[in-house]
């Protein structure tokens, strides 16, 4: 399958013509009916990470997001902490009732890109935007009593072409 979008090493963008090798490219050619249509051929490509409730140094999920390139994130599951003497489950959403760390709920689902700081995903769905490895971390101070895990799904759109599927691949894992 030939690519119908050509992306420079800057990130712009602009269309192909039909017909045409993508290596002749010309970002001065305006949208018209003889132009292949970028939104056919996008393909939503969906990674599958599962975060255990004792996993205190986060999960470098090896996924490394491109700035301008978003991907959203859907959580579900539980993990059980104990708290007071109690047994309490947590959705990705934590537990606001119970206390606030790192400025959201205990026990809930952040994440990292890059460098960057910590943002509250919970259960989604969450777009997140960057540059730089995605991390995911169960926002708790002590993981030795915690159980059961979360699933994370990391869904993104990705414009088949030269690399498809590849982790090459400008727009691709």
């Amino acid at each position: 399958m030939q690519p119908n979008l050509k992306i420079d090493e800057k990130g712009s963008s602009a269309l192909l013509n039909k017909g045409t090798d993508p290596n002749d490219f010309d970002a001065q050619k305006g949208a018209s009916s003889t132009e292949t249509d970028i939104n056919a051929g996008r393909v939503l490509v969906t990674d599958q990470d599962l975060l255990p409730g004792t996993l205190e140094a986060g999960l470098a999920t090896g996924f490394v997001l491109k700035e301008g390139l978003p991907v959203t994130v859907t959580a579900s599951g539980l993990i059980v902490f104990y708290n007071g003497g109690n047994n309490n489950p947590a959705t990705p959403n934590g537990r606001p009732d119970v206390q606030q760390y790192n400025g959201f709920p205990v026990v809930s689902l952040v994440a990292r890109v890059g460098g960057g700081d910590l943002q509250f995903l919970g259960t989604g769905p969450t777009q997140l935007t960057g540059s730089g490895e995605l991390v995911l971390y169960i926002n708790d101070t002590f993981f030795s009593d915690n159980s059961g895990a979360w699933n994370v799904e990391v869904s993104y759109e990705c414009y088949p072409g030269n690399g498809f599927g590849d982790q090459n691949h400008y727009h691709c894992k």
